[in-house]
């Protein structure tokens, strides 16, 4: 891949990685890239993206374009398209949660919250693209 797609350092943390939640995780720090002064998960867990990146971009808006083409409808690719961005940020949450911790009694604890306070702050970028290409896909496919 190009280094203006994704940085090479991003894709030397994921093959370096041999486990698949490792590498799911590595992939969850490009889908959901930190905000301005903010901490990403990329920098929670020392690995991965520790900014935006292209991929980011062309990912959720393929999304977003393929919830729209199957919705049909501008309102409901909008949405479809939302409920997917949120639905994998509290996934990736979930999964960074127990790559850090053992103890699931600590699922609402600080350290919890935290990185689910970073999942989220990193969803508003993908919440963009995912829009844009819903409102693409379901312009194409709507009734005429």
């Amino acid at each position: 891949m190009p280094e203006d797609l994704i940085s090479s350092t991003i894709v030397t943390d994921f093959l370096s990685h041999t486990d698949l939640e490792m590498r799911l995780a590595v992939a969850g720090t490009v889908l959901y890239p930190p905000l301005f002064g903010m901490e990403g998960i990329g920098a929670i867990l020392t690995t991965g993206a520790q900014g935006g990146t292209v991929l980011m971009a062309l990912a959720w808006g393929t999304g977003g374009l393929v919830a729209g083409l199957f919705a049909r409808d501008i309102l409901s690719g909008i949405l479809a398209a939302l409920f997917a961005v949120v639905t994998g940020a509290f996934l990736t949450w979930i999964l960074v949660f127990v790559l850090q911790t053992s103890d699931f009694m600590a699922l609402f604890g600080y350290a919890s919250m935290v990185i689910l306070e970073a999942v989220l702050y990193g969803s508003i970028y993908p919440s963009i693209a995912a829009v844009v290409g819903g409102i693409l896909g379901a312009g194409i496919t709507r009734e005429r």
